[in-house]
């Protein structure tokens, strides 16, 4: 399960400001450490997977990718909780449209099955941005405080990010997340994000009447 809490930060001289911060030297012991990733979404050509409330991306890592589905979200003012699954997958291989066998152990593999199976999966839009990722320990539980810049990338045009997230790890109380993204949000004047990434990049494609509307990106807007 993925608990979190997401903020909009309003600029990019706030996002310095949380990165310099000497605030977070309470609770990490660690330097803020920047990874590129890029993620690619998928769906059937039907749309079967949003259907379903299923999410399917491969997100590059740095060295590493990784394929991810989550399912069964909800959202509640900054807090989004849903589940997942991150599946290793070969670097080399993180531009490639997932294969459905690759989730059939996991507790949506039938549903992502059923709707490949029907309609083939293809990319539906692209996310390139920079994380700085710290591990903080806070009344007991471990939280990772992400801050991320970059954009979305759809055939329908883009969107500029710029995020902090507090994601639970570890620890008896998963909604402590709640508790320090309020001190967080009133220290650096962040708003709440109820929306995902991917939803953001979905409204951009809808907004146009579908991606099939949509001129597409040429090669050098996703690198």
């Amino acid at each position: 399960m993925e608990i979190e809490v997401k903020y909009a930060v309003p600029s990019d001289g706030t996002v310095s400001d949380i990165l310099a911060d000497s605030f977070w030297d309470e609770y990490a012991e660690d330097e803020f450490e920047t990874v590129p990733l890029r993620a690619i979404y998928y769906d059937t050509e039907d749309r079967a997977l949003r259907e379903k409330k299923i999410t399917l991306r491969v997100r590059s890592e740095g060295p590493t990718a990784f394929a991810t589905v989550k399912w069964d979200g909800s959202t509640s003012g900054a807090l989004h909780a849903r589940e997942e699954v991150n599946i290793p997958v070969a670097i080399e291989k993180a531009s490639d449209i997932p294969d459905p066998s690759l989730f059939e152990e996991t507790p949506i593999g039938n549903a992502i099955k059923e709707a490949a199976e029907a309609s083939p999966l293809a990319p539906l839009l692209t996310m390139q941005f920079d994380r700085s990722r710290r591990r903080l320990v806070y009344d007991r539980n471990v939280i990772e405080l992400a801050v991320d810049r970059g954009e979305i990338v759809t055939p329908c045009g883009s969107a500029p990010i710029l995020e902090l997230e507090l994601e639970h790890y570890a620890g008896p109380d998963p909604l402590a997340v709640l508790e320090l993204g309020e001190i967080v949000a009133e220290r650096y004047g962040l708003v709440l994000e109820p929306r995902s990434k991917y939803s953001r990049g979905l409204a951009l494609i809808e907004k146009s009447g579908g991606s099939e509307n949509c001129a597409p990106e040429d090669e050098e807007g996703e690198e």
